[in-house]
């Protein structure tokens, strides 16, 4: 049973400038409280709940909250809730996380499942107990905060380079081939980016990303805490994603790009910690200004990932148009989760709607 659900302010005694904010839900169990601190994303003015873990747990001791607590899990939202993730902390002798699914984070802290469809940013109560104690600590933090120069000028150089949307959907319309295609978005990396990339601003994007026994046409290396790694292979738009006959199978050219991607993945299945650290490593070189890869840094870097955590890696097939969209979408569903390790399947048509610039 849930007994607390509040916004934690664990910012520090003894230094002014020091925020921060987290969530905080207290489920009542045998053998104590469990704990479940949930960060704030953008609603966060300080450090994240990773960076503050010991501070949290400590401010949450202090104020009798949780008495006892021997769980604490850390949360992490996503835009899309089946990316959440989940670690359980300990934090004596030392610091270290354990990453978790949502159904042990669920069983964990007995709560009921529907509890985590409760997301953070649509729920009015908390989201405005952390506009209060933000604007208690600063008057202007309803405003925008002052970037920093370096982060200005990034933008600005990023937004010199873009390629237009309609730059795209005019190849697209045209039955353009990979080639074609990959040439265009190779001249731009951010719009990959813009596609895919969560918290925004914040990723690396490499083109010819060697990855298991060949390379990937595109990767986002993406996400806070533990980082995540999205996949991307190109095929043309000569074809449509489903075959127009009596079978109204996937198009050969893209099952032929996920039985490769699935290969791939099953090779990092099988040796997932010599993959996080060599994809770890490639993070790090493009951050120090390497260009491997043609890595291609957004304006929020070095990302703020734990290279001693797990990595989530998922792929994506962009090719071909879209003819039913009802009808598509189905099958794509069905198609991934009927396969594994999973690849998504996006046609030119449902790419472009998640683009936002003109």
């Amino acid at each position: 049973m849930k007994v607390v659900d509040t916004v934690l302010s664990y910012a520090g005694d003894y230094h002014p400038q020091s925020k921060g904010m987290c969530r905080l839900r207290v489920f009542s169990g045998e053998g104590g409280p469990r704990v479940l601190i949930t960060d704030l994303g953008a609603c966060n003015n300080g450090r994240s709940v990773t960076n503050a873990i010991e501070m949290i747990v400590d401010r949450i001791e202090d104020s009798g909250l949780a008495l006892g607590a021997t769980i604490f899990i850390e949360h992490y939202e996503n835009p899309d809730p089946e990316r959440d993730t989940f670690d359980q902390v300990r934090v004596s002798p030392s610091v270290n996380w354990h990453s978790i699914s949502k159904e042990a984070a669920i069983a964990l802290l007995g709560c009921d499942p529907d509890e985590l469809e409760d997301r953070t940013e649509t729920n009015k109560r908390i989201v405005g107990r952390a506009e209060t104690l933000r604007l208690s600590t600063s008057r202007f933090d309803a405003s925008p905060w002052p970037e920093s120069p370096e982060i200005t000028k990034r933008k600005l150089e990023i937004a010199e380079g873009m390629i237009s949307r309609s730059s795209v959907r005019a190849l697209v319309e045209a039955g353009s081939g990979e080639r074609e295609l990959q040439r265009l978005l190779k001249s731009d990396l951010s719009i990959i980016a813009e596609a895919f990339a969560s918290p925004d601003g914040e990723y690396i994007c490499f083109s010819e990303l060697p990855f298991g026994d060949g390379s990937v046409d595109f990767a986002v290396f993406t996400g806070r805490s533990r980082m995540d790694i999205i996949l991307i292979e190109v095929k043309g738009a000569e074809f449509n994603l489903v075959n127009v006959n009596h079978y109204q199978e996937f198009n050969h050219k893209v099952l032929e790009a996920a039985g490769q991607l699935r290969k791939r993945l099953g090779l990092f299945c099988r040796n997932p910690e010599a993959t996080r650290r060599e994809l770890h490593r490639i993070r790090a070189e493009a951050e120090r200004g390497s260009p491997l890869h043609n890595a291609f840094l957004g304006p929020n870097a070095p990302l703020e990932v734990d290279p001693d955590k797990d990595i989530n890696i998922r792929s994506v097939i962009i090719g071909g148009r879209t003819q039913n969209v009802l009808q598509e979408s189905r099958k794509r569903h069905d198609y991934e989760r009927g396969t594994s390790p999973q690849v998504r399947l996006e046609s030119w048509d449902t790419w472009l709607r998640r683009i936002q610039r003109d």
